[in-house]
């Protein structure tokens, strides 16, 4: 099975293709590098895979439908779409605070016992971050978005009796944020590259449901944007 991985939530873009339980290549670049070209270097580099790759199949796209940066995210899903109506490439989106999750499960870090949270964070907009809470691997509840007071404030409140690890690109954003103590002794940030969304993530994310066939219509797939105004609501609590 070839699939192949586009991921565009952050300001960094990366593609990549899976075959054989391995990633057989990824390519990463900063979007400040192909910003003056309109994102072209994204799609040059796509076009050039796929000419290699013109007579082998590829059996599906998996890729990132945010949250994330919204416009970034866009340019990620019109490239899919253009894939799937012109090879007829089968799509599959996933949650970008999934993947984060997911890679750090994937890696076997901790034990997955009852008293162990993990937190997927990413920036959102003016100072705040988007968030998903999982325990044993499942998510806990909806998508939330906070400043980084109010999340610490609902962490206090809703994990009394657990330990949080905070991973993913938004957390530089939280380590800034003071602490009280008692909030400090709960809250375990880890700032690590190796817990920022890519292709390759998104795909090991996407793989179970590819394999299944479980696809998205292409028609309906569109970017997962976290309203706001429900999130402040969340974040009162």
């Amino acid at each position: 099975m070839k699939i192949l991985g586009i991921d565009t939530s952050t300001t960094a873009f990366s593609i990549c293709v899976f075959e054989d339980n391995k990633i057989l290549y990824e390519l990463r670049c900063e979007r400040a590098f192909i910003n003056d070209q309109k994102d072209a270097g994204l799609f040059s580099a796509i076009q050039e895979l796929l000419n290699n790759m013109e007579n082998e199949t590829i059996d599906g796209i998996a890729l990132s439908i945010g949250p994330g940066m919204f416009t970034s995210l866009r340019v990620g899903l019109a490239l899919a779409k253009g894939l799937y109506f012109s090879r007829n490439i089968p799509l599959c989106g996933v949650n970008t605070l999934d993947v984060i999750a997911h890679s750090f499960y994937f890696l076997d870090l901790v034990n997955k016992g009852k008293n162990i949270i993990i937190a997927s964070v990413m920036e959102a907009f003016q100072g705040e971050v988007f968030v998903a809470f999982y325990n044993h691997g499942a998510k806990i509840d909806q998508d939330m978005v906070f400043n980084p007071g109010a999340l610490i404030n609902f962490i206090e409140r809703n994990f009394k009796n657990k330990k949080i690890i905070a991973i993913g690109p938004g957390v530089k954003i939280l380590a800034g944020h003071k602490m009280k103590k008692n909030a400090k002794n709960k809250l375990y940030i880890i700032d690590s590259y190796l817990f920022h969304p890519s292709a390759s993530k998104v795909v090991y994310t996407a793989f179970s449901k590819i394999k299944a066939g479980d696809f998205d219509d292409p028609e309906n797939l569109e970017p997962y944007y976290i309203k706001k105004t429900s999130a402040e609501q969340r974040g009162k609590k």
